[in-house]
């Protein structure tokens, strides 16, 4: 398998990485700064990181099924690239909404017959791909062919990994394009805090219920839990990648003082104690997601509970000290 079908290049990476090296620094967190700050702050670095995973899982995968590197390294860039997305789409803001990235890079569950039709029908490029469908591509789709049906290099579902690589990115590619342009739009306002807060908390609630709970506690013995990342046994990694990032976003890192965080506009407010308060919070849910061990209903039970008195917090004191309103989300679960 050649690599003529997608390429973002060497070159359009350092271009990216020149670009946010270039990129002035961010205005101070007033009201009308927050929305800029988030953007040029968390989803531009973010975003950059994920394109270049995204593009090095794609060269690892090219080389392995060229007979030209092995298994276990096409396994372990995908676990880095997987974990990359994680992070970056804990917070679902702006472009990534608009170009539905998470449906179109990591549609769950996979639908395994549709991925089998997709491949009997051996599509030659990426032209031949719009035909599939989000449920047969992405993520799971290539954790599947790398895991659990293994593509074997020189056959054609070793080719079709190779373009579903080749998709998710060109999608991260552009995905951090859109985040560059929105960090420099001066439209930017914060109706910014309300988006912020509702989606960090839709953040929160698809870890602790879609990603946590229920599926756990759907399972049975004959039934097994439907978990994110289960074939590549990444389960575990997957709930922390996104917990470090909501982790970050409510109450920042003590290395980037000036970086948004929910506990900093809180603090701009005024409500100080409030801010403790929240720190304190996070400060027990991350402990009690670092004691999750296995991916057994028992042993994230606290954390989910954790997890719940947390997203409490933010909904109704911080909310009103913000004065935010907090939507129904179809994260929110029973």
């Amino acid at each position: 398998m050649r690599c003529s079908f997608f390429s973002l290049g060497l070159i359009g990476l350092l271009t990216a990485g020149h670009a946010l090296a270039a990129a002035p620094p961010a205005p101070p967190l007033t009201s009308g700064a927050a929305a800029q700050a988030l953007y040029a702050q968390w989803f531009v670095p973010h975003s950059a990181q994920a394109s270049a995973s995204a593009q090095q899982l794609h060269s690892q995968v090219q080389q392995y099924c060229a007979g030209q590197a092995g298994l276990a390294a096409a396994r372990a860039q995908f676990t880095q690239a997987s974990q990359d997305w994680e992070r970056l789409s804990a917070l679902a803001m702006g472009p990534q909404i608009e170009r539905r990235t998470a449906r179109m890079v990591d549609f769950q569950p996979l639908r395994l017959p549709l991925l089998k039709t997709a491949l009997r029908k051996a599509p030659q490029d990426l032209a031949a791909m719009e035909t599939v469908g989000a449920p047969a591509k992405g993520f799971p789709a290539a954790e599947h062919l790398l895991w659990v049906d293994v593509a074997q290099p020189h056959t054609p579902a070793c080719h079709y990994v190779g373009l579903v690589t080749a998709e998710l990115a060109q999608e991260m590619h552009d995905l951090h394009q859109a985040n560059l342009t929105a960090s420099a739009s001066t439209a930017l306002d914060f109706h910014s805090t309300a988006e912020f807060l509702n989606q960090w908390i839709g953040g929160l609630e698809r870890l602790r219920w879609q990603s946590m709970d229920k599926p756990l506690r759907s399972a049975s013995p004959g039934k097994p839990a439907a978990v994110t990342r289960a074939p590549s046994q990444g389960t575990l990694t997957s709930w922390q990648a996104q917990w470090s990032s909501l982790r970050h976003l409510a109450v920042g890192d003590v290395r980037q003082p000036d970086h948004v965080s929910i506990a900093r506009l809180v603090e701009a407010q005024g409500w100080t104690r409030l801010a403790d308060e929240l720190r304190t919070a996070v400060q027990q849910a991350d402990a009690a997601m670092q004691a999750v061990d296995r991916v057994e209903l028992a042993r994230t039970t606290p954390a989910s509970r954790a997890l719940s008195q947390l997203k409490h917090l933010v909904e109704n004191d911080v909310a009103l000290a913000l004065d935010v309103t907090i939507g129904f989300s179809d994260a929110d679960g029973d």
